[in-house]
């Protein structure tokens, strides 16, 4: 019974991770266009354009909504 506790537990906490971190990345979005901006350059200058299409672990669909995907979703 603890084990499957301790699983739920771990489960909740990287669940709250990636959404407290999904918000902050729209609250930057939201309230600082510009720094967002010269982030995702930077990130761009270091790693490369980025790929076309991601593909994530099917435990994480759902947890992560990607910059792009919401712009393409505000497009529509």
């Amino acid at each position: 019974m603890t084990e499957v506790l301790n699983e739920a537990i771990a489960d909740f906490e990287q669940k709250l991770f990636w959404q407290t971190l999904n918000e902050q990345i729209e609250r930057t979005q939201r309230e600082d266009p510009e720094g967002w901006a010269e982030y995702l350059a930077e990130r761009e200058a270091f790693l490369g354009p980025r790929p076309r299409s991601r593909q994530i672990a099917p435990e994480w669909e759902g947890l992560i909504t990607f910059p792009e995907e919401k712009d393409e979703t505000n497009a529509r």
